[in-house]
């Protein structure tokens, strides 16, 4: 008996092991690597895992395209690696939940909020990325911030990335910019970044004087810079105070209380910047580089820069790279290589102006394909491989898992010619037949089985007497 409560135990615990194993099997994310890899973003659909997870590692597998896809600014405090590849036409409406104070050059503080691919991107990193027709479109009555690779930059590094597209602000408040990488930040650095951006601001409040700021790296703080590049073309409408530079608009250390001295180092700036300032108290900075130094404190080596500083006195209309109305646009469409993307040429019949637009993906030539992800019935899977020309590895999703439908035959139905019984004498009953047969079969059955199990006993009962 003890045996057997022991056998028992030990099979209960074998049990309860499975069921652990399994849980924890269940538990593991379908999309989640080894512990310390980086998450891998092969899709679209991937791109809302860092959503999900702001604070982890992600490194792009693949060229992702997000033209149908409606993204919203992640407050971003983790690590994400291009590994070289571009995300192509980002759409950003709208500005990402986290505010941070901010402040103009009399040190009066903001609540504000940001905008970008990341609205606020702090103690993190972003590197080897490229950005191809971002377009950052925002209106905000509160004080804000809109950048490419993100609005707020602190204690963070942006490296090696790339981005080409538009920024574009409509405000409605006293304290506001625009920047071709970042928007507001310090303590933070860029470095080895190209940006060939189109930036527009427009103040929508003639009655009260702002605070407006606007730079193709970013638009003011107090961020580092090391070779990069930067080509813009700006369009800033203000009814307040312009801070607009080639590089930052307004130079000024960030946090408050914050005492180092920065660099801006070996870096380019070609372009214009086109703007009005519509006010009495007149200060109109916009420069090469910066458009008003509020630290002196940093060190500047190896610099250069080909910049227009337009000042517009026309004050009646806002000012934009066009002015055309109507839709009467010529389109070519660029094909993409093994080495380019392609894109869409829109331009203007009327005036002649001219952009890219509709990014699409590198065009790879691959022989086969060898699956990295295996498809369910609920996620789509991923193959990978081998461009034969150039060499890249490319990815292509596979569909979800079909349930195999099994098709029953159909009854055969038989036609069955229905006749007029003859008639028939009634027949006479047997007295024991039909179902009174059955039974009483079954009842003569129980009652042998009863007697013998009857005998079986009493032999049992004498056996044992005869043994005492």
């Amino acid at each position: 008996m003890k045996h057997l409560k022991i056998k028992g135990i030990m099979i209960l615990v074998r049990f309860v092991l499975a069921a652990l194993t399994v849980a924890s099997v269940c538990m593991i994310p379908l999309t989640g690597n080894a512990e310390g890899e980086p998450v891998k973003i092969y899709s679209a659909k991937d791109m809302e895992l860092i959503a999900k997870n702001p604070d982890g590692d992600f490194v792009l597998m693949d060229d992702i395209d997000m033209k149908d896809v409606s993204w919203k600014p992640v407050d971003f405090t983790g690590t994400l690696d291009g590994n070289d590849h571009a995300i192509l036409n980002l759409n950003v409406t709208e500005t990402s939940e986290a505010t941070r104070v901010t402040y103009d050059g009399n040190y009066k503080t903001y609540d504000t909020y940001f905008a970008g691919l990341f609205g606020v991107l702090e103690d993190a990193e972003v590197k080897n990325l490229i950005l191809k027709g971002i377009n950052v479109n925002v209106e905000k009555d509160e004080p804000c911030f809109v950048g490419s690779v993100a609005g707020f930059c602190e204690k963070s590094r942006i490296v090696n990335c790339s981005i080409e597209g538009i920024i574009r602000l409509d405000a409605n408040s006293k304290m506001f910019g625009v920047g071709g990488i970042v928007g507001y930040g310090g303590d933070a650095s860029i470095t080895e970044t190209d940006a060939d951006v189109t930036l527009i601001c427009i103040d929508h409040d003639k009655e009260n004087r702002d605070e407006q700021f606007m730079g193709g790296g970013y638009s003011a703080g107090y961020i580092d810079v090391d070779k990069c590049s930067i080509k813009i073309d700006g369009y800033d409408s203000d009814h307040g105070y312009v801070h607009d530079g080639g590089l930052v608009g307004m130079y000024i250390l960030y946090p408050l209380g914050n005492n180092y001295a920065g660099y801006i180092n070996n870096t380019r700036v070609e372009g214009m910047i086109t703007f009005f300032e519509d006010n009495t108290d007149r200060r109109a900075y916009c420069k090469d580089f910066i458009g008003e130094v509020m630290n002196w404190t940093y060190e500047y080596v190896g610099n250069s820069s080909d910049f227009t500083r337009n000042e517009i006195k026309d004050y009646s209309k806002d000012l934009l790279p066009h002015y055309c109305e109507g839709n009467d646009y010529t389109k070519e469409t660029v094909e993409g290589s093994c080495e380019e993307y392609g894109y869409t040429l829109y331009k203007c019949n009327e005036c002649g102006y001219s952009y890219k637009a509709d990014y699409t993906m590198k065009i790879h030539t691959v022989d086969s394909w060898e699956t990295v992800i295996e498809p369910t019935f609920e996620e789509e899977g991923m193959e990978e491989g081998t461009c034969k020309l150039c060499g890249a590895k490319t990815y292509r999703s596979v569909p979800v898992k079909e349930e195999e439908v099994i098709e029953e035959p159909e009854p055969v139905i038989e036609n069955i010619e229905i006749t007029e019984p003859e008639e028939q004498k009634p027949a006479v009953k047997e007295k024991n037949g039909g179902s009174d047969s059955l039974l009483g079969i079954f009842v003569a059955v129980g009652l042998v089985v009863c007697v013998a199990l009857t005998v079986a006993i009493v032999v049992v009962l004498i056996r044992g007497r005869r043994r005492r």
